[in-house]
């Protein structure tokens, strides 16, 4: 039985939901670090302090809630993945979107569970911020195909060397993220307290000078790239408005997240600048990976010719693939 359309905006609104409700996870997974909570239920997991509900302190609270919205969240996960395979069944994208949620929510919960019951190393716990923005990427990106599936399967090829250089750019952007949570688990950010540049760095080491400015030097960059990117995005033509769309907002979403970071050092690292920054590096991260999916889903070879090596030239007509594909 084909679903109605009443059980396709269903699915849609929970996809739209649970996105979401990830966002918010990522954002209070935040707060937990940015105010030192992580232990605020102790070393037990998943009961907090040894109890169910526990008796509340600051930290408690914040450790608390982060586990609570988590559970609903991670039900919200279970239920949109199921409604995502019935509404799109037999298509390998919706079968590789829900296996990343599931799979990305169970390895970001464990992980978290990880930290609490054995204190680990600050680079693995910076991993696990990585880890929390591909179960956002991932919830997001499979509310957007749940929405616009039939355009985003049938857009028109572009060259294989932008698609190589659309998802080095999300490997360049990961990277770039890794860093950034390393310096904020090693605490080496006040190392370099002024910006763009240090100044007044005291006692600071050379490694963590180093750190900091490489990490700043690697954000400018993907700046620079990500506009390149947008560039070839426009020399495509105006059939692939949806890259160039989302190419400007990730252009736009990098120049706030490095006017988040820069308030962030000037402010002396508070709890809105964490909590901004981290906000923004999830938008940033979640449309470098939308930009991935619609270079990676396409027409068929042979629907539609592929733009010139260098995206210029005009798709011929191209008729759209059967349903199930």
């Amino acid at each position: 039985m084909r679903p109605s359309q009443l059980g396709k905006r269903a699915v849609f609104t929970l996809g739209i939901a649970t996105a979401v409700g990830m966002f918010l996870v990522l954002v209070m997974g935040a707060t937990v670090t940015s105010t030192g909570s992580a232990t605020g239920c102790g070393r037990d997991w998943p009961l907090c302090q040894g109890r169910f509900i526990p008796q509340f302190a600051v930290a408690t609270a914040i450790e608390f809630s982060h586990r609570a919205v988590t559970g609903v969240e991670s039900l919200l996960v279970v239920a949109f993945a199921a409604g995502l395979l019935w509404l799109h069944r037999g298509q390998r994208p919706a079968r590789a979107l829900a296996a990343l949620m599931v799979g990305f929510l169970a390895l970001q919960a464990g992980m978290g569970a990880w930290a609490v019951v054995q204190p680990q190393d600050p680079l693995v716990l910076a991993l696990h911020f990585g880890i929390s923005l591909i179960a956002l990427a991932s919830t997001a990106l499979a509310a957007a195909y749940t929405g616009r599936a039939e355009e985003i399967r049938n857009a028109s090829p572009v060259p294989g060397g932008l698609r190589v250089a659309t998802w080095g750019f999300l490997v360049y952007v990961y990277l770039l993220v890794y860093s950034g949570a390393s310096i904020r688990h090693l605490g080496i950010g006040p190392a370099c307290p002024g910006w763009p540049l240090c100044s007044g760095t005291g006692t600071a080491t050379p490694e963590a000078l180093a750190i900091n400015l490489a990490h700043r030097s690697a954000a400018g960059l993907a700046v620079v790239l990500a506009a390149a990117l947008l560039a070839a995005y426009v020399r495509l033509g105006g059939h692939r408005r949806d890259l160039v769309t989302a190419g400007a907002l990730l252009v736009t979403a990098l120049l706030a997240q490095g006017a988040a970071g820069a308030y962030l050092v000037l402010s002396r690292w508070d709890l809105f600048g964490e909590l901004l920054h981290a906000a923004m590096t999830g938008v940033v991260f979640t449309t470098a990976a939308y930009l991935c999916m619609r270079v990676a889903l396409q027409a068929p070879a042979g629907a539609a010719s592929v733009v010139g090596e260098r995206g210029l030239g005009r798709p011929e007509r191209f008729e759209a693939p059967a349903e199930g594909r």
